[in-house]
């Protein structure tokens, strides 16, 4: 029952992260952002989650993964309502970093306290059933706040011309983030740590997820990935939509756009099931099955770039998300079988601040890529450091467990 309770709270969470996808930057031009100034106010977004995510995901082990994850839906509303009653590029920027702020304490809090629930009630060994549980409710609710979110718009005009185009979107966001939290505070358990474990300094806390990170080949290997995941996955989100508008007959066909974006959650979904159940029954080796995911990631990112037809481009673009579903399971199962339980949220948090840091890499390179090369030819590049990463990764795991085969042997 509880892991039902908590799946439903995984899902709002997202579906409030959805709400405001098809409309946040009409949003922020709404309320007074230029287009000229639109690129810093996301980007100030981007720079308070790389800025703050190690030190909220230090806090979440800390001080409780329960409280850090009820802040941040405080916070994210105190963001969205300076966004509702401000004007004018100050109040977005202060919004929008307050925003930033509650992402970055929102990931890898709940996260992590899911996990350590899950395993603690059903073992370890299943691990790529949590990680398939969360992957799938991540896409659902954001495919479901995206799809509602399209809606509200229209909705506002026709029914309360008296609101804001986009008033909708955010007194949803923010009620139902005050929902989630309340509901958050009566329903999650955490348990109290030992006394000793309460003791221990953030210093020090520091110091054991370094070294939980530094000696471990395998969560290097799964970081490196991560860095690439978010390096390619700027290239294609920043570039899509105007490279599919240049491939329509007609201006008719606008409303495609909105069908591609069901069918590339749709796809990782289907991936996230497809390859839990994979797993499942063919009980393969998830650093296997994750090289080969991700090696088929590049290949259909190098063919995507290939296409000039609109039927082929998004049959090979879904197929992108349809692996990268694929691949999140194993690489979850992967991490979290490596990592502590005391370190885990702290871990999960520069998990993403790598993420994010291999986004805003990406941005800037093909901000200026841009000028000089097409966008196939952008999507190409970020192939090849996908492919690249996948050889890396593929030696030093084989090194990993050649190691440990000899060290068996001599033990024998």
């Amino acid at each position: 029952m509880k892991i039902k309770v908590y799946s439903v709270l995984y899902l709002l969470n997202f579906y409030l992260s959805g709400l405001l996808i098809p409309v946040m930057s009409l949003l922020l031009i709404d309320r007074g952002a230029s287009l000229s100034n639109l690129s810093i106010i996301l980007g100030l977004y981007a720079f308070t989650v790389v800025v703050l995510e190690l030190p909220t995901g230090i806090m979440a082990d800390v001080f409780g993964r329960k409280k850090t994850f009820c802040l941040s839906l405080l916070i994210s509303s105190i963001g969205f309502a300076i966004i509702y009653f401000g004007r004018g590029f100050l109040a977005m920027c202060a919004g929008i970093m307050f925003y930033g702020f509650s992402r970055a304490l929102a990931s890898g809090s709940f996260d992590a306290l899911f996990i350590d629930y899950y395993i603690e009630h059903n073992g370890s060994d299943k691990l790529h059933n949590i990680t398939t549980r969360l992957a799938v409710l991540e896409a659902l609710g954001l495919a479901a706040g995206a799809i509602s979110g399209g809606f509200f718009p229209k909705l506002a005009a026709t029914y309360f011309p008296v609101m804001g185009i986009y008033d909708i979107n955010l007194v949803l966001r923010i009620l139902l983030s005050l929902v989630v939290a309340l509901l958050s505070l009566i329903f999650i358990e955490e348990h109290k740590k030992p006394e000793s474990s309460e003791r221990i300094t953030i210093k020090q806390h520091v110091k054991n997820s370094s070294a939980v990170i530094v000696a471990n080949n395998t969560v290097i290997c799964i970081f490196l990935s991560v860095f690439a995941t978010g390096f390619f996955l700027s290239s294609i989100e920043t570039y899509w939509q105007p490279h599919f508008i240049s491939l329509l007959p007609s201006d008719d066909m606008m409303g495609l756009l909105g069908i591609m974006a069901f069918l590339y959650l749709a796809a990782a979904t289907l991936g996230s099931i497809a390859s839990n159940r994979v797993i499942k029954k063919n009980r393969f080796n998830p650093k296997k099955l994750y090289l080969g995911l991700r090696l088929l990631l590049s290949f259909a990112l190098m063919i995507t770039a290939l296409q000039n037809s609109v039927p082929y481009f998004i049959l090979s673009y879904s197929a992108i998300y349809l692996t990268f579903g694929m691949a999140n399971v194993p690489e979850g199962a992967i991490l979290n079988g490596e990592v502590p339980s005391e370190v885990r949220a702290s871990v999960l948090s520069v998990y993403s601040f790598i993420f994010q840091v291999g986004g805003l890499i990406g941005s800037v390179v093909y901000s200026i890529l841009i000028n000089y090369v097409t966008i196939p030819q952008i999507w190409l590049m970020a192939s090849a450091v996908v492919f690249v990463t996948v050889i890396i990764t593929a030696k030093r795991f084989l090194s990993h467990a050649s190691s440990i085969s000899h060290a068996e042997q001599t033990q024998n």
